[in-house]
């Protein structure tokens, strides 16, 4: 199956027009539109991914892609799927311990299939307001005010967003492109995976790449920070945010091993470089340093 998708980085500012002081109020998110096609090439099933976090989202895609290449569409299956097997596989342990606002969410034709942790119930909505109109994404705010102008609201719906992964695997190669977020700027990166034969395990390989270089770019830049103010003794070193960088550490190293297993399993070439985790410890220790002295 050729697989082609976006994850983009969102945020919803909505306003009262009738009541200005009332503060706005914001719905950020991730999300991915998963389409997936059977043999002859027909769209089976499209399933929609949010999530607080990059990587949360991208694994769950992933998750979910692989249920459907080995035992077909998700969202129509008698007696329920078990979403919540999947969200348990995906967590990591430090995730676990030091990211209570983690949540995820899943639909299908604008209705939620599955919904794990605290996120805002405007999501919902907007994935009801893009069913009406499928296709054509940037609708859905329009419509969305309008239909609440049709219950008697008016409201302004600001969306702001941004793109985090590219993804694009068909026949026997991968290209991926990703947003690389540090202190100092904002940039991409990209890679070409190719020599894996299978287009499908391709894809799930590609996906959970990107969301292990996502994943270890903010664990970085989080872990040099607070590294920093410890060592300016702004943090005990037995305070609760020194046992976070430990176990950071820990998981930075797991996914050198994921992705050290996906170079060996591909071809991978980057442009223009491979982010290097402890490079990026060390910038962002530095640049904490600037904001201390």
């Amino acid at each position: 199956m050729e697989l082609n998708t976006t994850l983009l980085r969102e945020r919803f500012v909505i306003t009262e027009e009738d009541n200005p002081d009332e503060p706005a109020l914001v719905a950020p998110s991730n999300r991915i539109a998963l389409t997936m096609k059977s043999a002859n090439g027909h769209i089976a099933e499209t399933l929609i991914v949010r999530a607080q976090n990059m990587h949360t989202c991208i694994r769950m895609a992933s998750q979910l892609l692989h249920v459907f290449l080995r035992t077909g569409p998700v969202a129509a299956r008698q007696g329920g799927f078990d979403f919540s097997g999947l969200w348990d596989r995906i967590v990591p342990d430090h995730d676990v311990k030091y990211n209570p606002q983690r949540w995820c969410a899943v639909y299908a034709k604008g209705k939620p299939l599955f919904a794990q942790g605290d996120y805002h119930a405007f999501l919902d909505v907007i994935e009801k307001c893009d069913a009406i109109n499928p296709g054509n994404y940037d609708r859905a705010v329009q419509i969305a005010e309008d239909t609440f102008r049709k219950m008697g609201r008016e409201l302004h719906i600001k969306h702001e967003s941004n793109i985090g992964m590219v993804i694009h695997v068909k026949g026997g190669a991968g290209r991926c492109g990703l947003i690389l977020r540090n202190p100092h700027k904002t940039s991409t990166f990209n890679f070409v995976s190719e020599g894996q034969a299978d287009a499908d395990v391709l894809s799930i390989l590609c996906l959970n790449a990107c969301a292990a270089f996502l994943e270890g770019i903010q664990l970085a830049v989080r872990i040099g920070m607070l590294t920093e103010k410890a060592n300016y003794g702004l943090i005990n070193r037995n305070a609760p945010e020194m046992f976070e960088v430990y176990s950071g550490e820990a998981r930075m190293a797991e996914l050198a091993d994921i992705l050290g297993e996906f170079e060996v399993s591909t071809d991978v070439h980057y442009r223009p470089e491979r982010p290097d985790f402890q490079k990026m410890m060390r910038e962002a220790a530095n640049f904490q340093r600037g904001l201390l002295v």
